[in-house]
């Protein structure tokens, strides 16, 4: 181009048509090949842009799907272990002196895990036998002269049917109270199963309401900016439960509202999205993307329970709608822009380059930024399946042991042959309890990434939460003969979650319990430095090798030994009370000498500043 522009200047033979001509010529010719780079260019924009709308929009709903599954799959692990539960198998024969140990065994799910509004066992005859409602606060078990009779309810009827090992889960829905939707809207979901005494005999149900609102809120945490509010969640019938617009939520729950539908609002792409469990096109509306979620694990499926018999009848559907004019929203603005780089062409041959150089180091840098966006999600990726695998190796090994010995144990009680059954039987509760802890860690672990435990800080008696968490684990130092001491001479008000740091002082003393030997002591002591509270918890027990410490608190490099009766370790526990430190300001580390014990340290804030 510029070797022609000085040919033209030097040509002073030709004359002023042919100089303008030939100058017309080159802006023509520029003009053209300019042009065509620019339509070029955006449409690689174009496809680029839409690739990763579809590879985001694909990421993040795999995500929801994989979180929704995972907080049915823990529901219905909480139901099964109830129904399998020890003490209630002991109840059909024991009623009187059975109660109150199952009851506070309820109790004890319902305080942990808070997303059940109720925690219910119904007889045969669909009387109410114990009942723990959880009123925000915490969970109550409802007095015996208040508990109903839901023989006629249908989770009763439908539930009772079931065989052994078979779950019935209800649509989810809005709670219903005396006729009348309740306010504020309570999303419920209830799994119900069957129980059986030791003579295979079924004797009723166990019935847990769960919070729908939690699997509600995995479309309102942590959406990408790409496609927020473009995610809808809807049931297999076309009904929101949350959708883009608030007022068309929940519409087969009204009279007014059953119009009020997927397919109503959208026409034929309903039927696209429900002819496949996923799937992602484009329409003159906008990009659609939907994937299909079965609650129900295809282990439990009923065999004989009405309109839950087949599994493709009971799913839900997440979907994302990204409109036309969004999805095209930057690819119009760059035509603007280009548009305006073309009129200055004729002016400027100047801007035209420093137009298209511009335009090139704005391409470099959506290009990165898709390159850093990938990376990210590679770690987030390797992050979860370092978790997972420890989490497999983990869990594996305690349920291995409790199917082994119970197979071995209900063997010898069908021989009479009760020699070493308490040995078995003791062995059985350890890997529950083991299994247990790392659900319990996992699950407060999981709440916590996901955003789902809101940190709400107020002025704590901190004495009185030592006081309670070594009652809640006096039986498990005392079946040691360890003696756990409460050093704590000051009442000491901190500015804390209460709950969170409950979990990290039960998980410190579990531990030392843990590693302290038989008639062993554990020390609890705190006292106040500067502007904050230094706890301590302490043992005479086998102690941690130095090259060990730094390995403690990393879920990536989860370190466990096993106690001093075999006891094995969940390896999510200290990573969790590090997270629950940190989300106070404050500090945990270790002392340690092999043989002579451990003592875990950890501050709190003493005042509402130092908290925030």
């Amino acid at each position: 181009m510029k070797n022609v522009w000085q040919l033209l200047m030097k040509d002073e033979n030709k004359g002023i048509r042919t100089f303008v001509r030939n100058l017309l010529m080159v802006f023509v010719i520029a003009f053209l090949v300019v042009f065509v780079g620019v339509v070029i260019t955006l449409n690689k924009y174009k496809e680029v842009e839409k690739k990763a709308y579809k590879e985001v929009v694909e990421a993040v709903m795999t995500t929801k799907l994989e979180n929704i599954q995972k907080d049915v799959k823990s529901a219905t692990s909480d139901l099964m272990m109830l129904a399998e539960s020890g003490n209630l198998r002991k109840f059909w024969d024991d009623k009187a002196g059975t109660i109150e140990d199952l009851k506070a065994e309820f109790l004890n799910l319902s305080f942990h895990h808070d997303v059940f509004d109720q925690v219910r066992l119904i007889d045969e005859e669909g009387i109410e036998i114990i009942r723990v409602n959880y009123d925000l606060v915490r969970p109550v078990i409802i007095p015996e002269a208040k508990l109903q009779n839901k023989k006629d309810r249908y989770y009763f009827y439908d539930s009772f049917k079931l065989n052994r090992n078979e779950v019935f889960i209800s649509p989810l829905d809005l709670n219903v109270e005396n006729g009348k939707i309740e306010q504020p809207l309570k999303p419920m979901l209830r799994f119900a199963t069957p129980v059986f005494d030791n003579q295979n005999v079924k004797k009723g149900v166990i019935v847990l309401n769960y919070y729908g609102q939690n699997i509600i809120n995995e479309f309102e945490n942590k959406n990408n900016p790409l496609i927020k509010d473009h995610l809808m969640f809807l049931n297999s019938e076309g009904y929101w439960f949350k959708g883009q617009d608030a007022d068309n939520d929940w519409g087969f729950m009204y009279k007014d509202r059953l119009n009020l539908t997927f397919r109503n609002e959208y026409g034929e792409v309903w039927d696209s999205i429900t002819t496949s469990d996923h799937s992602q096109f484009e329409t003159k509306q906008g990009l659609f993307t939907s994937k299909t979620v079965y609650p129900i694990p295809e282990i439990l499926v009923p065999n004989g329970s009405s309109k839950m018999t087949n599994l493709n009848y009971y799913h839900w559907k997440i979907v994302s709608f990204v409109p036309f004019d969004v999805l095209n929203e930057k690819n119009k603005e760059r035509w603007n822009i280009a548009s305006f780089i073309l009129i200055i062409l004729s002016i400027s041959w100047m801007f035209i380059f420093y137009r298209l150089a511009k335009i090139q180091h704005l391409k470099i840098q959506s290009q990165e930024a898709l390159m850093e966006r990938e990376d990210s999600l590679h770690k987030l990726n390797a992050t979860k399946d370092k978790l997972f695998s420890i989490i497999a190796h983990d869990l594996i090994n305690p349920f291995n042991s409790i199917i082994g010995f119970s197979t071995m144990l209900n063997q010898q009680m069908k021989l009479k042959d009760y020699d070493g059954i308490e040995e078995y039987a003791e062995i059985i509760q350890n890997s529950s309890n083991r299994a247990m802890d790392l659900l319990s860690n996992l699950l407060e672990w999981s709440r916590l990434q996901s955003g789902r435990i809101a940190f709400n800080p107020s002025q704590c008696d901190f004495n009185r939460m030592v006081t309670d968490t070594i009652l809640l684990l006096q039986d498990s130092a005392q079946a040691k003969s360890i003696t756990i001491t409460n050093e704590l001479h000051s009442n000491f008000s901190v500015f804390v979650h209460k709950e969170m740091i409950k979990t990290v002082l039960r998980n410190l003393i579990t531990n030392a319990i843990k590693f302290t030997r038989p008639k062993g002591e554990i020390i609890v002591s705190a006292h106040q430095s500067d502007d904050e509270i230094i706890i301590k918890v302490c043992d005479n027990g086998i102690g941690i090798p130095s090259e060990h410490l730094s390995k403690l608190f990393q879920v990536s490099e989860t370190y466990s030994s096993l106690g001093t009766a075999q006891e094995k370790g969940t390896g999510l526990g200290l990573p969790l009370c590090k997270d629950f430190i940190d989300m106070h300001k404050g500090r945990i580390w270790v002392e340690s000498e092999v043989g002579k014990g451990s003592c875990f340290i950890f501050s709190l804030p003493l005042s509402k500043l130092d908290a925030k």
